[in-house]
């Protein structure tokens, strides 16, 4: 080994495969020095073999400098709804990570993050998808950086699929709204389980009035991505109706034209898609006086197709899943559909079933109501 000092700084000399090797060792301190030249060698020594050789100065870059890069190339081929959601997670992990160093990037650090955001009020999966980021913007998975340190649990009951008196309530209240758009756009959330993301972008040339079919463009999932969706009746009358309205506004209805378009308070552009729905949503649900998210008319759509017995094959789909977990977090089979089941299983002959008189109030306080 051949180790020597130049002023305050020690360097490392050698020859590997027939070419010399003379860099600093970035340090003041000989045994550092010997060990930077080793692992120096070693580093060649893997290169020379074929097996992968990580940048050495990858390794000294601060947590912020990282997540910098990554959210720069991430827009490059993903949605811009996915590229914004990323600059979110990245926000809260400089606020917390940011000024660390990579190899101060611990273990114990990771759990003062979870704590900091616990505190913040965020939950168990946005503190996942907020660590996931993390890992990939480093480029490992998390069972290698954090190996002893466990994912946070999840809620599995976000999501709720709503009863048929709130979704008939938010069906009655739209006529008393003054915005042209959110009709439609519930209506194509209720009968189709389209995601709002996939519903607000799509144009004339997706959907097909004669066949009766809504062709799905770029979609979170590749699953989910160019899928056939059939238009029952009902839909078909709503989009007709639709472009009748869109016609006599417009003049025209190019296929490049956006079913939801760009304006406010009223659609001016069909060229530009709507940015978003949310004014109009939330008008909606005050006027409604019902309580629910914008995602949970896709929880409704998948519920009402478990409880008709539609096989999952064909629920993935229309929904545009990728498994049978992911498809199980939006069906949920409401109370009614279940005491019909439990109905069947009574030991009872039929004909007692019928003479039998409830004594059991039925009414039941709103709190208390089963959605």
């Amino acid at each position: 080994m051949a180790v020597y000092r130049r002023g305050k700084t020690w360097w490392y000399s050698f020859i590997y495969a027939g070419k010399r090797v003379q860099e600093s060792a970035k340090t003041t301190r000989k045994t550092l020095a010997v060990e930077a030249e080793r692992a120096r060698r070693l580093e060649l020594e893997r290169a020379l073999c074929g097996f992968p050789t990580e940048a050495r100065e990858r390794r000294i870059r601060s947590v912020g400098q990282v997540l910098d890069s990554y959210a720069a190339g991430y827009g490059l081929n993903h949605r811009q709804r996915s590229a914004v959601w990323v600059k979110g997670c990245v926000a809260h992990l400089k606020k917390h990570l940011g000024s660390l160093l990579l190899p101060d990037l611990t273990e114990d650090a990771v759990r003062g993050f979870i704590r900091a955001r616990l505190e913040e009020g965020a939950c168990g999966r946005t503190i996942n998808m907020d660590l996931g980021t993390l890992s990939r913007a480093i480029g490992k998975p998390w069972r290698a950086l954090w190996p002893n340190l466990r994912k946070l649990e999840e809620r599995k009951d976000v999501g709720q699929a709503l009863s048929p008196d709130d979704e008939t309530k938010l069906l009655e209240a739209i006529p008393r709204l003054r915005s042209m758009l959110i009709g439609t756009f519930v209506r194509i959330a209720l009968m189709t389980g389209m995601r709002a993301g996939e519903i607000i972008s799509l144009t004339w040339g997706q959907v097909d009035l004669a066949q009766r079919v809504i062709t799905v463009g770029r979609a979170k999932t590749p699953s989910g991505t160019g899928r056939q969706i059939p238009m029952n009746l009902d839909l078909t009358e709503v989009l007709s109706a639709h472009a009748a309205w869109f016609t006599e506004r417009f003049k025209n209805t190019h296929p490049s034209d956006y079913l939801f378009p760009w304006g406010s308070p009223f659609p001016t552009d069909p060229s530009r898609q709507a940015t978003t729905i949310k004014t109009a949503w939330e008008s909606l649900r005050e006027k409604a006086g019902v309580s629910c998210r914008l995602h949970d008319l896709r929880h409704t759509a998948a519920t009402k197709m478990a409880e008709a017995g539609v096989p999952e094959s064909t629920m993935l789909s229309i929904m545009g899943h990728m498994s049978r977990a992911m498809l199980e977090r939006y069906s949920h089979i409401r109370m009614a559909a279940k005491r019909a089941a439990v109905d069947s299983l009574s030991t009872k002959p039929r004909s007692a079933k019928k003479d039998r008189v409830s004594t059991v109030s039925t009414t039941v306080e709103p709190k208390e109501r089963i959605q």
